[in-house]
């Protein structure tokens, strides 16, 4: 079993969620589990903890944990599935929702695909039940598919050059592995490491639909959560912020007809205040103890309806 990262923001995400010593709360990315632990040791004896994650090392200490806390489930899903799942299982309206977004450093080191600094097969899948894995989007894609999870995901703006020169590198075979994807990357950019996360990061985000799963799983939790309760969300880049920001700035609208709307004819009714104007983010000790904090934000709202 390995080690996971530290948790980052670990005091203030928790200080922001727990409302209700005894309620039910739900960790969306429960990871190497230091949210799910911190909730657990401020929770009463009726307070209830439901975490989600699709990666089989988060399962094996989940499953020990529940095993160990009659108070914590652990369920093997990916939170794009969260409204059916606390349908299913949680009796009581949730007291809060944590969302700690992004690929945990020890995914990265350990599985299968991910990092240009070794050579595996391209897979980047962070559940392996998936279809379609890396292979297929670098193989298989079309130019114009290819460029657009370029331009989309990685915010790349040399997109169509590097998907028609993969395209053309297919010609020779097929690119089977992290390695020979990072060669052809380097063609166009050289020796930039920026370059090669960006195209990476646009990949796995491609593969695991991660910004489809956080859209349904914050619809999810506006809907699900109880009057009162929280979601809290840490994001670790831009594409994830920026949809946390207008999830929220909906939600919390009472108003969304077009600007030139003499009267407000849309019936939108405020269901969220944000508590979190400006994103929390680490001091300057936890950057320096902990590297991947240095990009963290957090952002909060309560339902308010």
């Amino acid at each position: 079993m390995v080690d996971y990262h530290e948790p980052v923001l670990l005091k203030e995400s928790i200080d922001f969620l727990l409302t209700d010593r005894n309620g039910t709360y739900i960790d969306a990315t429960f990871g190497g589990g230091g949210h799910s632990r911190e909730i657990l040791s401020r929770l009463g004896p009726n307070g209830k903890v439901l975490a989600f994650d699709v990666d089989d090392s988060s399962r094996q200490i989940g499953e020990k944990l529940a095993s160990e806390d009659r108070r914590f489930r652990f369920v093997n899903e990916n939170f794009a599935r969260l409204r059916s799942v606390a349908e299913e299982t949680v009796t009581n309206s949730p007291c809060g929702f944590l969302f700690d977004l992004g690929v945990s450093s020890n995914q990265i080191d350990n599985e299968t695909g991910f990092s240009y600094r070794r050579d595996e097969r391209l897979d980047m899948r962070l559940d392996k039940r998936l279809a379609i894995s890396a292979y297929e989007v670098v193989n298989s894609y079309e130019p114009e598919a290819l460029a657009d999870v370029f331009w989309k995901y990685g915010e790349e703006p040399r997109s169509r050059a590097l998907a028609r020169l993969i395209v053309k590198q297919r010609e020779n075979g097929n690119i089977e592995t992290t390695s020979q994807l990072a060669e052809v990357i380097q063609r166009i950019f050289g020796k930039s490491i920026k370059a090669l996360s960006r195209i990476f990061q646009a990949i796995r985000i491609e593969v695991n639909k991660e910004l489809e799963s956080l859209s349904e799983g914050l619809d999810a939790a506006v809907d699900l959560a109880r009057r009162g309760g929280r979601i809290v969300v840490i994001s670790y880049h831009s594409l994830e912020d920026r949809i946390v920001k207008e999830k929220f700035k909906y939600e919390a609208s009472t108003c969304v007809c077009p600007p030139q709307a003499i009267i407000c004819t849309c019936g939108k009714v405020a269901r969220i205040k944000i508590i979190t104007r400006k994103a929390v983010v680490p001091d300057e000790l936890e950057v320096n103890r902990n590297r991947r904090a240095r990009s963290a934000k957090l952002r909060v709202a309560e339902k308010i309806i």
